[in-house]
């Protein structure tokens, strides 16, 4: 079973070898002023702000049309494993770390009050990432995600927000974590007023944010994509956000150009089995095909 994390790491990876062929050094990307890898032993942590959740991945043949009931692929699926968006992003970080001099990996984000959360704490703080801002929300379950996986390795979900939903409206606690960041990532399966709140300090201070446009369904403000460094939506995600077609390069590359237009600065659109287009501020344009997966195939 191919897990969230490992797609995120994929995710990361990506986004780590476009930025490089942009010009940029891994080093830059983290804000770290040497150009070479070696001094990324002493940079500043990558902070995470966002979700957790206990995800039940369920293996199907096919979604089931509306009002329709279908059997899982196997009798055996339905297990739940440690993921979220947030969670995902701060392990595949920690994991990656570790082939540039293992950075210090921070995670915010908010545990419920129930076995999920014991589980979630437990597996970042056994993949090396600081969860020490965390909050845990009394009497509320901990997020929960219902991932469908397709024999040909598509992937739909469905969220329950849960813990991830409540946040105190604390600002303060979000100033010296992400004051200290290297980067910071973002994605939406949190509250918009955390993540417009923590991109507000981030851009404040000078530290790069990445937006995952991951999540819940709702509009982005332009506010939010003036303060972010990288905006990084999925085709769906980027044609919702958009309302313009993304059927070929050339939509692509007009659809990611109109998120620049309010305030964007570079647009990395995941693009499936196409690969991936990274739209740079200054107007060029960088394409990565899709990478192999190890093993050949998802299983």
């Amino acid at each position: 079973l191919a897990s969230q994390f490992e797609m995120e790491c994929r995710r990361l990876l990506l986004i780590i070898y476009l930025a490089c062929l942009a010009k940029h050094s891994l080093a830059h990307i983290l804000n770290d002023q040497s150009k070479q890898l070696q001094p990324l032993r002493k940079t500043k942590p990558v902070v995470v702000v966002g979700s957790a959740n206990a995800d039940v991945i369920i293996e199907v043949d096919r979604l089931p049309v509306r009002e329709e009931t279908i059997a899982s692929r196997s009798p055996t699926t339905g297990i739940v494993v440690p993921g979220g968006k947030g969670a995902n992003q701060a392990v595949a970080a920690a994991k990656l770390s570790g082939a540039v001099g293992g950075m210090e990996v921070q995670f915010i984000g908010q545990f419920g009050d129930d076995v999920h959360g014991n589980v979630l704490e437990s597996c970042l703080r056994e993949s090396g990432v600081d969860i020490s801002e965390c909050g845990r929300c009394k009497r509320c379950p901990s997020g929960q995600g219902y991932v469908f996986l397709e024999p040909d390795g598509a992937v739909s979900s469905v969220v329950v927000g849960g813990a991830n939903a409540v946040w105190r409206e604390d600002q303060a606690r979000f100033v010296k974590p992400v004051g200290r960041a290297s980067i910071v990532m973002l994605q939406r399966e949190i509250p918009e007023h955390v993540n417009e709140v923590v991109a507000r300090i981030a851009s404040a201070k000078g530290v790069p944010v990445m937006q995952d446009i991951g999540g819940e369904e709702r509009p982005i403000s332009d506010e939010l994509l003036s303060r972010v460094t990288y905006v990084c939506p999925n085709l769906s995600e980027l044609q919702r956000l958009t309302g313009l077609p993304v059927s070929s390069d050339e939509e692509v590359l007009a659809a990611a150009s109109s998120l620049q237009q309010r305030g964007a600065q570079h647009v990395l659109v995941t693009r499936g089995a196409d690969g991936a287009m990274l739209v740079l501020k200054d107007g060029s344009v960088l394409k990565q095909d899709c990478c192999a997966v190890p093993g050949g195939q998802v299983v």
